[in-house]
């Protein structure tokens, strides 16, 4: 197996895509994998399926894990089709989610480290930003929640608040105490609590038992008016939370 093989292997390329070309910066300390249509092939609206023309390229690069000691880049001019139904779509990759500039692969291995530290310890393992950590979390909780057939309940909440963007904004996380994430709102008010048990049915809510969250006002606000008869909880913020409904969701 040659090299270009090899990384076609690692990245999981369809028959549709091929490595084009290696190089490797050893002054820099990366290794730079280009990736690129395979010949004579046919592309498709990724919303519809019919066979559409290109209409230009755009040059996108992801992280992904390194190649021993240097770090390693996919990088791809990624079609650009005009569908006469739904107008210009972007090709989806094989190797990446949408909008993400990571793989998927490298991806999955924040998330492994997430399981067991703080996004600050591993933002510095591997030379992050803050910022793209809790972008990659947020990912995973969304693919997880993405996977719920319908809105969910459990006898045993957990709700807990998370920052991001330096702390400037909130999320909520709403989960069982197996650490399953079953809801992920904005913001920490009042509404975001609120908002997740007024979709629920009313056995649903009548099912819940207890509730474990941070004592935050407006968790605390929303729970006595749409949980009277549940037994709230005060715990810190739940670190072990987090990393469970990560394990769930990524």
């Amino acid at each position: 197996m040659d090299e270009k093989s090899l990384y076609a292997h690692i990245l999981n390329l369809t028959a549709s895509w091929q490595v084009k070309a290696l190089s490797l910066d050893e002054k820099v300390g990366s290794v730079t994998v280009t990736v690129g249509i395979a010949e004579n092939v046919l592309l498709s609206c990724p919303t519809c399926g019919k066979t559409c023309p290109v209409h230009d390229h755009r040059h996108r690069k992801w992280r992904h894990l390194d190649t021993c000691q240097f770090t390693t880049v996919v990088e791809a001019d990624v079609p650009r089709i005009m569908c006469p139904d739904h107008g210009c779509q972007t090709l989806p990759v094989p190797w990446a989610g949408p909008g993400s500039r990571y793989t998927l692969l490298f991806e999955s291995f924040v998330i492994s480290w997430l399981k067991i530290s703080t996004t600050d310890a591993v933002r510095k393992q591997l030379r992050l930003s803050w910022n793209a950590v809790d972008n990659i979390m947020q990912r995973a909780v969304r693919r997880g929640l993405a996977r719920r057939k319908a809105p969910q309940s459990a006898r045993h909440l957990c709700v807990d608040e998370v920052a991001f963007k330096k702390g400037h904004q909130y999320v909520t996380v709403i989960s069982d105490t197996q650490g399953q994430a079953l809801e992920l709102r904005d913001d920490r008010g009042v509404e975001s609590l609120a908002g997740y048990l007024r979709n629920l049915g009313d056995r649903q809510v009548e099912s819940i038992k207890t509730l474990s969250m941070d004592m935050n006002p407006a968790y605390i606000s929303a729970a006595r008016v749409h949980l009277p008869n549940a037994v709230e909880k005060n715990r810190l913020r739940s670190l072990p939370c987090r990393q469970n409904a990560l394990r769930r969701g990524g």
